[in-house]
């Protein structure tokens, strides 16, 4: 009986980690909890965003290749929405080497801040950042614009935003 107990409990763990090999990566947040919200805005700059916002999350986002503005645009916008953000942020992006697929890595901050007062930039992610290829451009033209299609995947920064 104890020899088919272990046998069942090893396999289980066997099965765990070869589950846990290749696939999608798992969104993994820890930062601060906030009910979804309906509404999310948009900033491209930091000076356009609101005095009351607080930065809540710094997010490295990886989009597959063959992804529109608009789709772009709906699967930030449904993770912000879902975290509680009432405001993205959108930096810049790049042409990623690899396909990761859809991901969301999220970098802090280990408190919220408010955007105007201390926003110090992109300062996150470089390890994953500077290993990327050349840079896009996903501006006010692109973003949401369902004819645009990149042919590549694309890491974006983005920051989430609570407004309230």
């Amino acid at each position: 009986m104890f020899g088919i107990r272990r046998l069942v409990i090893l396999s289980l763990a066997a099965l765990l980690l070869l589950g846990s090999c290749g696939g999608k990566k798992a969104v993994i947040y820890t930062g601060k909890t906030y009910p979804p919200t309906e509404k999310v805005g948009y900033a491209f700059l930091p000076s356009q965003v609101p005095p009351t916002c607080r930065v809540f999350a710094q997010v490295l986002v990886t989009l597959p290749a063959d992804s529109t503005g608009k789709s772009i645009r709906d699967s930030i916008t449904d993770e912000a929405r879902m975290r509680g953000a009432d405001m993205i942020l959108i930096g810049q992006s790049r042409q990623m080497k690899e396909d990761e697929g859809l991901n969301f890595v999220y970098y802090g901050p280990e408190r919220e801040y408010l955007c105007n007062e201390k926003w110090c930039g992109w300062k996150y992610g470089y390890d994953a950042w500077e290993k990327q290829g050349d840079w896009v451009n996903i501006g006010l033209k692109e973003w949401g614009n369902a004819k645009i299609r990149f042919d590549y995947p694309i890491m974006m920064q983005a920051a989430f935003l609570r407004c309230r």
